[in-house]
């Protein structure tokens, strides 16, 4: 119908013995020796305006989570407008259609659903989350949001008086203040150097007047990709989106798939910072492979033995041990470009030097020090516990599944993760540790306050870097 193109797709998951945990639309619980397989499926669609459907249905849960995204990210943006994509994407539900901000927030909160736009360096796009009886309102409320913003010149003024206050807020804390200056010394001459939001300077010089054709160029239907998860009858939401998606952009631009600027030109070297804090933090960056490589979830395990978690040897040592940390901690971030791998320590005043010493010494420890059995179950283990648990939900397989497409891994991806984690060997940590955690780039925050403040533990820098797939 409607000129639609269909595929049903169905894959296998497995888990290994000795294992229980949720996957796809059932319960797989495994005994010792055997291995019971469930089937997640999943049909792909074209419309009839070229966009990508994948459609997951899930009887069990009375819950429709929608999301749609073009690959236009912030890292398009040219520099001196940097932010222009991501002030886009928050006017997105500032106004649409007939419907005002206010209007718009009501329509989704009257029925306990909700709608929000994201933008993050690779991909622009929106999502929304509705129990199954209100799906059509729903997804009204999102095609209006992606075709039709008003982009009012109130709205505007305060959405852009906004993101410089959030601009502000953000450097005066420790991890993101010194995470800014290691990113673009990391990605010197990268798209990836200045953050999505952009900067104080840049974001003042961005006009309204800039935004009606910025949409119009990017959000074309023919490159956009919609992910749905849940229990609606199927053809019927295929039928809405045909009725309500535009055939095509208004004015299509050529989206940008890549760079040929390698990212990493600061490996290897060091930038200082200074502000009025009482503490000091430190950030050493290395690459890491692109999520579909062979040693990606090597270098993911390794990760986690050094940074994620209590028992990891950062904490154990830099902060139990030596009393050198208030936040510790390592953090793997997935990129279409270029991925990379994070320790970081937030540290006393007086003691800079030591915790900047001691991060790389654990980090490159790795090399010499291979990790043992256990904490390679550990590491396992907790990788494994937060990903399944944090893909309960229909929102968050939706998320999920958009995600691993917009990197060019297929939603499969994400069924098979554990598996390639589970599969990993201790020789393939060491491998990836000795090819990638070697000649970092370095960002330190030194005080300028009050030297030897005492270190306050702050529970919000603390979950700075969590590990993200």
């Amino acid at each position: 119908a409607g000129g639609r193109a269909a595929q049903e797709r169905i894959i296998p998951n497995f888990a290994g013995a000795g294992t229980r945990y949720c996957r796809g639309v059932g319960q797989r619980s495994t005994v010792l020796g055997y291995k019971e397989i469930i089937m997640v499926l999943v049909h792909s669609h074209t419309l009839s305006n070229g966009a990508r459907v994948l459609f997951r249905p899930t009887p069990d849960k009375q819950i429709l989570s929608v999301a749609a995204a073009v690959p236009w990210g912030a890292r398009n943006d040219a520099a001196e407008q940097a932010g222009r994509t991501s002030l886009m994407a928050r006017l997105l539900t500032k106004g649409a259609g007939e419907r005002s901000a206010f209007q718009i927030a009501d329509a989704l909160e009257s029925i306990g659903g909700s709608i929000d736009s994201f933008c993050t360096p690779d991909a622009l796009g929106m999502e929304t989350h509705t129990v199954q009886v209100d799906w059509k309102l729903a997804l009204e409320v999102l095609s209006d949001c992606l075709f039709r913003p008003t982009f009012d010149a109130e709205e505007f003024d305060k959405e852009r008086a906004l993101v410089q206050s959030e601009i502000l807020r953000e450097n005066d804390r420790k991890f993101s203040f010194t995470y800014k200056a290691f990113q673009k010394l990391y990605y010197r001459g990268h798209p990836y150097a200045v953050s999505s939001e952009g900067e104080i300077e840049t974001v003042a010089k961005l006009e309204r007047a800039m935004l009606p054709s910025l949409h119009a160029s990017v959000m074309d239907p023919s490159q956009m990709l919609i992910v749905a998860v849940g229990n609606v009858p199927e053809e019927e939401f295929l039928s809405e989106l045909e009725s309500r998606w535009p055939q095509n952009a208004a004015a299509p631009a050529a989206i940008a798939k890549g760079v040929t600027i390698a990212a990493g030109a600061g490996r290897g070297e060091r930038v200082e910072v200074s502000r009025e804090f009482e503490q000091g933090f430190v950030i050493a960056g290395y690459p890491a492979p692109d999520a579909g490589a062979e040693d990606s979830a090597a270098l993911r395990l390794a990760c986690a033995i050094l940074g994620e978690g209590m028992s990891a040897r950062l904490f154990a040592r830099l902060r139990d041990r030596d009393h050198l940390a208030y936040a510790v901690g390592a953090s793997f971030s997935v990129r279409a470009l270029a991925s990379q791998m994070v320790a970081y320590i937030g540290t006393g005043a007086d003691t800079v030097d030591q915790a900047l010493e001691g991060i790389v010494r654990e980090t490159q420890g790795l090399l010499s020090n291979a990790p043992t059995t256990e904490e390679i179950e550990r590491a396992r283990q907790y990788i494994l516990g937060k990903y399944l648990i944090g893909r309960q939900t229909n929102a968050a397989l939706t998320q999920s599944m958009l995600g691993c497409e917009m990197l060019g891994l297929g939603w499969e991806y994400g069924e098979t993760f554990p598996e390639r984690i589970q599969s990993v060997t201790a020789a393939q940590i060491q491998e990836a540790a000795e090819k990638y955690l070697t000649n970092p780039a370095i960002a330190v925050l030194r005080p300028s306050g009050k030297p030897g403040a005492e270190a306050i533990i702050d529970d919000e820098e603390d979950d700075e870097e969590e590990g993200d797939e």
